[in-house]
């Protein structure tokens, strides 16, 4: 059952470089170049984190 929400776009509508970071991403899953979920989870935490710390003691505290 198709949503109608949901629009596919062709290819000619999407970013080439979104496109070659997907096929990035599957390479690496098909090469076992990937971490357990929460190991990820909790890289993209820190990340995000440091970034957030970034943001505020520069003062910019938008969607801090």
């Amino acid at each position: 059952m198709a949503d109608e929400k949901i629009t596919i776009q062709d290819a000619s509508e999407v970013d080439p470089n979104l496109l070659r970071m997907l096929d990035r991403g599957l390479e690496d899953i098909e090469a076992g170049r990937t971490l357990p979920h929460d190991e990820a989870m909790a890289e993209v935490r820190r990340i995000r984190e440091a970034r957030r710390s970034g943001r505020l003691n520069t003062g910019v505290v938008a969607n801090a």
